[in-house]
Order: C-alpha cells, then structure tokens, then sequence
C-alpha cells in the first residue's frame, strides 16, 4: 500500500513488528555467524527500516501532516526511484563496512591506489553466502573484490546525489515543499563530503558515526515525503471525505 493512504495503517504495524522481531534475530546472528557480512548488512538494513516505518507510522498519526497537491503522482514516482537508489546505496555501504572495504583504495579520491581504475574482482566481490563456520573478523576477500565494493559503493553514491538532487529542485520550486527541497539538498551535500572526508582521513571514528546519520537522515526526509504527499482523488476518497 502506499504510505500515503488511509488504509495503510495496520499493514505498517504489522510490518513494523515483524521487522524488529526478525531484527533481533539478526543482532543474535551477528554474533554467533562470526560477523558474517550479510548479516551484518541486513542488521543494519533492518534497523533503517525500522526507523523508516516508524517515520510513516509517525506521520500518519499526527493530524494535518499531509500535503494535498495535483503534481503528487509525478513526485511520489520521483521519490520511489530515489528511495530504491538510497536503500541500494545504504546496503553498499553496509557491505563496504562489513567486508572492510572503506580503506581499499588508500586515502585517495576520486583516484583509487593512484589510478582511475584499478584492478577489481567484482565476482568474489559480491558473494553474499560463503557457508558456516567462517571467521569473518579482519575480512576475508582480497583486495581487488575490496576494491570492487568500494568503487561500486563511490558509483550509485553518485547516482543517489544527482537523482535527489533533482528532486530536490524540484520541490524548490513547490511552495509548500521548498523548505523539504531545501533540507534534501543541503543533506546530500554534507552527506557526499563525509563520505570523501571518510577516505581521505582514514575513517575516524567521528566522521564514520555521521555519515551513517546522513544516511538515517536522507531516508527520515524521502520516507517524510512519501507518507505526507497524496493527490486531490486521495482526499476525496479518504473516510473524513465520504464520511
């Protein structure tokens, strides 16, 4: 259902129950699995997803939040691209870190080991199941699949800054939105210099912890969206309408 809609409330507690139950799971596996990569990306796609539906449930229960306009199908379409691109780009980054792939490239960008393209190993890579039993502490993949990851992680990060950005414009130019474009914009400015900030000062601890906030905070604005924004036909058929 779209998060926008009136019978959509059930269905996203339901999900959110679901989501933290299976959540737990994953925090029990991370350990006993010896920190295996997929688990500890899903660990971290689960707790953005949590914060994400809770967004929508928040939204939805505060009378008054959504915002009624005739160009909402467009923008709705705009921001599910933009969604699927961030999550993508969230679950690269989680596969960057879990495989200790930040430092791959050296401090170096947009360069990578001094070049522009380096030797990459995309096949051992992107191997999400490896089998029990596997110490994955310090990482197991060679350089070149390391490589591979952080170039693939550098690559959508791009594709995300210019499709939001676009949106981003775009809402500029809505007056009851422009103060969401301008929150979007200035988010992924900050957001892609503490990803290079992150390379060229070797991933300090700090700038690690708030480019993972960026990230929560890109997602809190394009879930905002998507739950506030609902067409003319949405108000006319909601319960308050026909009732």
């Amino acid at each position: 259902c779209d998060w926008s809609s009136d019978v959509c409330s059930s269905d996203l507690g339901s999900l959110t129950l679901a989501t933290i139950v299976f959540q737990a799971l994953l925090g029990q596996w991370t350990v006993t699995w010896l920190v295996m990569p997929i688990v500890v990306m899903g660990h971290l796609l689960g707790g953005l997803a949590t914060f994400a539906l809770l967004t929508a449930m928040a939204w939805r229960a505060t009378p008054g939040a959504r915002v009624t306009l005739a160009t909402t199908p467009r923008l709705r379409r705009l921001l599910w691209v933009g969604f699927g691109l961030l999550v993508l780009q969230i679950a690269l980054g989680g596969w960057t870190s879990s495989n200790y792939a930040a430092w791959a490239c050296g401090a170096q960008f947009p360069k990578c080991l001094d070049q522009w393209w380096p030797q990459t190993d995309f096949r051992q890579a992107f191997v999400l199941w490896r089998g029990f039993g596997v110490d994955y502490s310090g990482g197991v993949l060679g350089n070149a699949a390391r490589v591979a990851i952080q170039e693939s992680h550098r690559i959508v990060a791009f594709l995300v800054f210019g499709h939001l950005c676009a949106v981003g414009v775009r809402l500029l130019r809505t007056p009851s939105l422009r103060s969401w474009g301008a929150l979007l914009l200035v988010l992924l400015v900050v957001q892609i210099g503490l990803g290079i900030a992150n390379v060229m000062f070797a991933l300090p601890l700090a700038i690690a912890v708030a480019h993972n906030g960026g990230a929560a905070l890109l997602l809190f604005t394009v879930v905002s969206l998507l739950a506030r924004l609902r067409t003319p036909d949405d108000v006319a058929a909601s319960p308050e309408a026909t009732g």
